[in-house]
């Protein structure tokens, strides 16, 4: 499923790797965007990498939310597109570098449940002065939309959800083969992110994927840079978590969501055995249906509410903000600003 493939894309290319101390990252590992970056305290012990993009308007910030996998350079580019109206900042949430990496607490998802991290990034605003922010999240970044909106709505302006779903039934399918990224891939940076374009069609700054790795003296990618342990965290707090209440998230909302179809496939299929593709046919129409429901649970009206907006994009890449920026942001501007401006 697009959701968690770049998680699948770190954890499974990885576990064909072998075990190396960490080198200095590659030339192209530089990070020339301009940008302010600071570490914030949240919790005892626990910090949080922030990237501040500067923009127009202190009094209007907003807040760029990763999915899983990802840490906050993900947005290097996209976040200028929105600095001519907003103060735009990113935050990388806990368990990946170069924010902190604090242990589970009595069960494995505790300390990153929805509502731990939802409280990081209102900790956040907090040191930074901010009263009240648009918050925009990518993939499993929805959850804690959901929960910003539900329990801090007064420090919520908009929501904006970037193929961000409400996952509490997604784990209750049957799953689809993973992409099958091989230890070649790992040769250097730029085999990586060639697999990484080749089979999701996915265009990634080459910095979020520096700090989201370990490198040999070669330039190989030996390992990750996040314990097995962390999107696991995640997703077990995923699966056991109620499904979102949306008649408790007042703040208007927009979602712009990937439509797959049962015809459809993602690029890393023809890549698949034909064994695996057997399998993915066979599971692939029932995750296309969940898509279905959970966007119209989503969209549906809620009394007294801001109707929600929705686009639905089909057959596209998840990170199809990086890719099909034009639309993606003339849809946001639209909603944040009411009008598309130039």
């Amino acid at each position: 499923m697009r959701i968690l493939c770049k998680a699948l894309l770190i954890a499974v290319a990885l576990l064909l790797t072998v075990t190396a101390s960490s080198f200095a990252q590659p030339p192209a590992c530089f990070d020339g965007t301009p940008h302010k970056e600071m570490l914030v305290t949240v919790a005892n012990g626990v910090q949080l990498q922030v990237l501040d993009w500067g923009g127009a308007d202190k009094l209007r910030t907003m807040v760029l939310l990763t999915g899983l996998g990802d840490n906050a350079h993900v947005y290097d580019q996209f976040a200028f597109q929105f600095t001519d109206f907003f103060h735009v900042i990113g935050i990388t949430r806990r368990g990946y570098l170069p924010s902190s990496q604090p242990p589970p607490g009595p069960t494995l998802e505790a300390g990153y449940d929805f509502d731990t991290r939802a409280r990081d990034d209102i900790a956040v605003l907090d040191f930074l002065g901010v009263s009240k922010a648009v918050f925009v999240g990518h993939s499993v970044a929805g959850s804690e939309l959901s929960t910003l909106g539900v329990k801090y709505g007064d420090r919520v302006d908009k929501l904006v959800y970037l193929d961000s779903f409400d996952l509490s039934k997604r784990f209750q399918l049957p799953e689809i083969p993973p992409p099958p990224f091989t230890k070649e891939d790992n040769r250097s940076l730029q085999t990586f992110l060639a697999a990484d374009e080749r089979l999701e069609d996915i265009l990634r700054p080459a910095q979020a994927t520096c700090i989201a790795v370990q490198f040999d003296a070669s330039g190989m990618i030996t390992d990750s840079s996040t314990p097995a342990w962390v999107p696991q965290a995640i997703l077990l707090g995923v699966k056991t978590s109620p499904p979102t209440d949306w008649t408790k998230v007042a703040a208007p909302r927009l979602a712009i969501v990937d439509q797959p179809s049962v015809q459809g496939r993602l690029p890393y299929y023809w890549y698949l055995s034909a064994e695996d593709q057997k399998t993915f046919d066979q599971n692939w129409p029932g995750i296309v249906q969940w898509y279905t429901d959970t966007t119209n649970q989503f969209a549906a009206q809620q009394p007294g509410l801001p109707k929600p907006i929705v686009y639905r994009l089909p057959d596209v890449p998840h990170y199809f903000y990086l890719n099909d920026q034009a639309f993606v942001v003339k849809v946001m501007r639209e909603f944040l600003l009411g009008k598309v401006r130039p």
